[in-house]
């Protein structure tokens, strides 16, 4: 294997597979895929295409491989791509799946992400690195996605919004425009927001429109 048809998937689970079939096909210059996940829960063998490919749990890596992060949650991929990057390993530019459309070629898609089949994309947009964008999610105008950043299908990203870094979008969920979101936010599946979301706490936000979900106290 050498460093230009290898590819290191970090992640072992749903996300992982789909991963597979989209570089399959937009970058059929890659023949070998590496999966890895030292975490706990991990699995320790994927079957994809009637492949069996086993989970790497260690870093012991003898070239210097390109990878890409496929997992939603951001806190778990920061593990990941931190274990990655201690080692040597090297993000790729974020992968455009060939049924997505990035309108503009100058949006800034950064480095070690994927843009699902059916996004689009449209004009002035810079993503972070680490930037996942599941089937289906629309991003406007003149927007900024922050590193670690997670959408899951169907997300609707208005123009205009500045999201800061790891946050998790939940299915269906939509953004109305001019907004600002800080950062390490979870907002729920199908809901809606409509105002400034500023602080960096960790928080989720549930509803149409969203409201905070207060933890609950177990003492």
């Amino acid at each position: 294997m050498n460093i230009n048809d290898t590819i290191v998937i970090l992640g072992s689970y749903g996300l992982a597979k789909e991963f597979y079939f989209y570089i399959k096909r937009s970058k059929p210059h890659i023949k070998n895929f590496i999966f890895v996940n030292d975490l706990e829960d991990g699995q320790t063998e994927l079957n994809l295409n009637g492949c069996k490919y086993h989970v790497e749990k260690n870093w012991n890596f003898d070239k210097k491989f390109y990878f890409v992060v496929a997992v939603g949650n951001p806190v778990i991929k920061k593990i990941l791509v931190n274990k990655a990057l201690s080692i040597g390993l090297k993000p790729i530019k974020t992968i455009v799946d060939i049924y997505a459309t990035v309108l503009d070629e100058n949006c800034s898609l950064g480095v070690g992400g994927l843009i699902a089949p059916g996004c689009i994309l449209t004009t002035n947009i810079k993503l972070g690195n680490y930037v996942t964008l599941n089937l289906n999610t629309t991003v406007g105008h003149d927007t900024v996605i922050g590193d670690f950043c997670t959408t899951n299908p169907g997300v609707h990203i208005s123009g205009e919004i500045l999201i800061g870094t790891g946050n998790e979008f939940g299915t269906g969920s939509i953004l109305r425009d001019r907004i600002k979101i800080g950062s390490n936010k979870k907002i729920g599946a199908q809901a809606a927001v409509v105002k400034d979301i500023l602080s960096d706490k960790a928080e989720t936000f549930i509803g149409v429109p969203v409201y905070l979900l207060e933890k609950k106290n177990n003492d």
